[in-house]
């Protein structure tokens, strides 16, 4: 992957995750609960893995001396490093200029964490961080110049120095809430960078943090409102939470979230109608992201989970009842009806085996 070279991705409709529909409330509730943790922690978890890779390797030359520990003014490269960089990094397709490369951060359309990422994935398995680092600083001062790669190299230097930072924290303490926890981050940053800075790098990030902290108070503030009303007024919340960020938002945004994102703030609208009403309701409302036939694809995976649903829900009352008339039967005697049982009504020892190995599972999760 070149550096600061910005991909797009293709969105596509997951009809594999078709399942959400049915759980779409609590697992919508989950996820965001899940989500803000996850802002908090996973850079945590990146950078002490990161770590770990490169400084238990050995340093094999002799010229890797850490570029940290001897250079005063955070600019100067080993020349060794510029030339080995020449052709460690060889990127298909053009460079971006310094101007696009702020211009998309700017917009949410690149990412310099990522872009670090990818560079550091192209260093030998056996060069440690330091070394590492030392060829993406020659690597930008061979493809920018003058004020240019300073800035850019300026921004490395502080974003390593964040890292280091960062490791010292503790994910695990219950002392602060979620929010409090990224409110600690977000200072700790800006001990490392100015306020423009850490915007150009952790501007999305944040705003997306922001946007999962208080999503759930929009929705509890907006729920009496009309399916219509409530979306608008979503989209509103979501401009003014992302600010310059909301195009690239809204352009890489998959048809099915944002199918799922109005089912949602259409449910309590959705709960008033009757049985066809509301199978008509959604179905305009999947033709309208996925078309006709993207429609008749999930209307059958729709109406073989629902057979299932009604299958699984039988079979308990089932075994319910089983248990219940057979309950003088030892374990081993109980087991084998019991998977007798399901055989029959699930069609094959396979399924039937599965479905065990799910009960098996959920009662585990349950202790």
């Amino acid at each position: 992957m070149g550096f600061f070279v910005f991909q797009d991705r293709q969105n596509m409709i997951r009809l594999t995750s078709l399942s959400l529909i049915m759980n779409k409330k609590n697992i919508r509730i989950s996820l965001y609960l899940l989500g803000a943790a996850f802002v908090i922690t996973i850079s945590i978890l990146l950078f002490s893995k990161e770590k770990t890779d490169y400084v238990e390797s050995e340093n094999p030359n002799d010229k890797a001396e850490s570029f940290f520990r001897t250079q005063s003014d955070g600019f100067s490269v080993d020349p060794y490093y510029l030339e080995s960089a020449k052709s460690m990094f060889s990127p298909e397709g053009r460079f971006l200029k310094f101007d696009e490369i702020i211009d998309r951060a700017r917009r949410g359309e690149l990412n310099f964490v990522s872009e670090l990422w990818a560079l550091r994935r192209q260093c030998p398995t056996d060069y440690t961080r330091e070394q590492c680092h030392e060829f993406i600083k020659a690597f930008i001062q061979n493809e920018y110049s003058g004020k240019e790669a300073d800035h850019l190299t300026k921004l490395l230097t502080n974003y390593l120095k964040y890292e280091d930072a960062m490791i010292q924290l503790d994910p695990g303490s219950k002392s602060y809430t979620n929010m409090e926890r990224y409110e600690q981050i977000k200072k700790l940053r800006r001990n490392f960078f100015s306020k423009e800075d850490a915007e150009l790098i952790f501007g999305l990030e944040e705003a997306t943090a922001d946007f999962s902290f208080n999503r759930k108070n929009f929705l509890d503030d907006t729920k009496n409102l009309k399916g219509d009303d409530r979306i608008r007024k979503y989209e509103d919340y979501r401009k003014k939470t992302f600010g310059n960020y909301y195009d690239s938002i809204v352009a890489r945004e998959p048809s099915y979230d944002r199918f799922e994102t109005e089912m949602e703030l259409r449910q309590n609208e959705l709960a008033k109608l009757n049985g066809s009403e509301r199978d008509n309701k959604e179905k305009e409302i999947r033709i309208r992201y996925f078309g006709k036939d993207g429609n008749e694809r999930m209307e059958k995976v729709l109406k073989e989970m629902k057979e299932e649903e009604e299958q699984i829900s039988k079979l308990e009352t089932e075994e319910s009842n089983f248990m219940k008339k057979n309950s003088n039967l030892s374990k081993e005697e109980m087991d084998k009806k019991l998977l007798e049982l399901r055989i029959k009504m699930l069609g094959s020892k396979e399924l039937a085996e599965e479905y065990g190995r799910r009960l098996e599972y959920e009662n585990t999760l349950k202790k």
